[in-house]
């Protein structure tokens, strides 16, 4: 868990979150603990986590029933472009459909190419929607 909430805050420090390390360990011990609100997968070798994926589960109307939302896609800059992303994206797709899941999305952060070409790879569609937030 130490390893995983590491790997969270680097990616939490790229994108300029809010989170923090801590605010990822209580969010994936609350996943961890319950197998209906999502799924959090890692990549390891030797011992050392090289990345990890984190996806909830959300039930839409408008798609028919059960979807999945890849929340965290993170791969350390020593494992990048070794096929982690792709595997930890197969990982969640193979999950998703063994649930019968109808729908995978995630959102990409502007500007990185990396995931939109991993994601591409993998089968995915870009779809064209404004975000809106309220910070509460």
């Amino acid at each position: 868990m130490d390893q995983l909430c590491a790997l969270a805050g680097e990616l939490l420090t790229n994108i300029r979150a809010e989170g923090t390390p801590e605010d990822a360990r209580r969010v994936f011990e609350h996943i961890m603990n319950s197998s209906d609100l999502g799924l959090v997968v890692v990549a390891e070798s030797k011992g050392t986590l090289c990345g990890y994926a984190y996806a909830s589960y959300v039930w839409r109307a408008e798609f028919g029933g059960e979807t999945m939302e890849i929340v965290a896609l993170f791969v350390s800059p020593h494992w990048r472009g070794k096929g982690v992303g792709r595997n930890l994206i197969a990982s969640l797709l193979e999950n998703a459909r063994n649930r019968g899941i109808c729908r995978v999305r995630a959102e990409v952060h502007p500007g990185n190419s990396t995931i939109e070409r991993t994601l591409d790879s993998s089968g995915f569609d870009p779809e064209r929607r404004t975000l809106w937030g309220l910070r509460l």
